[in-house]
């Protein structure tokens, strides 16, 4: 087997270290708003003194054994902050969590140096923690991951999985050993070292497209996003609905299309201001995601008006009960500034395929009965009172 020179790996295994450690921060620099990066970050910055140290002994005067304790304290340390980051990442926060492995890290710094003289044992308390917190890190990674998110994932878990595999030869070198000289010199400790580190560029590359995924959604998201009520916009109720007419075309299955005006919306702006009016449209866009079943789809396309999607209907007596509870929860009073406002809507529907095959043709039927719905006496009503 060929022998890898110590310093030269070494060298390259601080070089690895650094670069991952930038790489990392700048990541973590540009999307702060997403979750587990600067605990990533934090991660990747203990990486580079870990190894760097070791590159250093010649030149400082520390002890060789406190160095590597030092080594081991951070590299473990390092791993828990990846899991953690990584959790945070996946949307699973939690700050009883954070506390308990906290409380681990100065465990890992006392078991580091009480072991710092014995590789043996050194070995057999580091591997085996290290290689479990990062099949765990992996795991979590990949859970539920889909799409182009997944094969990112995949980056970086397999990357974890392989440096776990060489923490657990290492493990298994160090377990049938007699002694710790013949362990210092197995030949494929460096190897695993070198494929350890490796790994570690593996990792920082498939977490970084991973933060550049969720940033790239982010931004298509929020470009598909009405500002103030946070439901799908013009753009985004579009392209539902003609997907809506595809898969319903090919499946031969009916939905309904609603649309809901808001009557007497300009006389709340009139008289208590558009920021009330701003709220009042806040309340309505709550009170629609709460008509929604797991399937049905809610947007507004501009001013007071909004858009409902109710698939599984497809007869004209489903659409009727559904706009009955759909004016259900939408009616009734609510308090916007200390103001009682009664919130009425006109609602028109069209029943696809029935009313129409294209979405102009939903949207012109759908259009037309909410202007005869609206024009009803019993809806022209002083909807705007002011408590007393």
């Amino acid at each position: 087997m060929v022998n890898l020179d110590r310093a030269t790996l070494d060298l390259v295994v601080a070089c690895i270290s650094v670069i991952s450690m930038l790489v990392m921060l700048a990541v973590w620099h540009i999307n702060r708003d997403i979750p587990g990066t600067g605990v990533w970050a934090a991660a990747a910055s203990m990486v580079a003194p870990a190894f760097l140290l070791i590159r250093l002994i010649p030149i400082i005067d520390i002890p060789m054994s406190l160095i590597v304790a030092f080594n081991n304290s951070l590299t473990l340390t390092t791993t828990l902050l990846m899991l953690e980051g990584t959790l945070r990442f996946r949307g699973y926060p939690s700050q009883v969590r954070w506390r308990w492995g906290l409380v681990l890290i100065p465990a890992f710094i006392l078991l580091a140096f009480l072991n710092r003289d014995d590789m043996i044992r050194r070995y057999l308390f580091h591997d085996v923690i290290a290689a479990s917190l990062m099949l765990g890190t992996a795991f979590i990674l990949i859970w539920k991951t889909r799409d182009l998110d997944l094969l990112a994932a995949c980056i970086g878990a397999i990357s974890l999985s392989i440096m776990a595999i060489g923490f657990i030869m290492r493990w298994h070198l160090a377990f049938i050993s007699n002694n710790n000289a013949e362990l210092a010199k197995h030949p494929l400790l460096n190897f695993i070292y070198l494929i350890v580190v490796l790994c570690l560029l593996g990792w920082t590359y498939g977490v970084s497209v991973c933060c550049n995924l969720r940033a790239q959604k982010s931004i298509l998201e929020m470009a598909r996003e009405d500002v103030l009520t946070g439901l799908p916009n013009r753009r985004h109720v579009d392209e539902m609905l003609d997907k809506a007419i595809a898969q319903s075309g090919r499946n031969q299955q009916g939905f309904g299309f609603i649309l809901i005006d808001l009557n007497h919306f300009k006389s709340v702006n009139d008289r208590f201001g558009h920021q009330a009016g701003d709220l009042l449209l806040k309340e309505v866009a709550k009170r629609l995601k709460s008509f929604c079943r797991h399937a049905d789809f809610v947007g507004r396309i501009g001013g007071d008006e909004f858009v409902a999607l109710t698939f599984g209907v497809n007869q004209e007596s489903q659409l009727d009960s559904t706009l009955l509870r759909l004016k259900k929860i939408l009616e009734g009073p609510c308090t916007i500034q200390g103001n009682t406002i009664e919130i009425e809507a006109a609602l028109g529907s069209a029943l696809f395929p029935t009313d129409g095959r294209s979405a102009d043709k939903l949207m012109q039927t759908a259009d037309q009965r909410m202007y005869i719905d609206k024009s009803v006496p019993e809806n022209i009503l002083a909807a705007v009172t002011q408590r007393a």
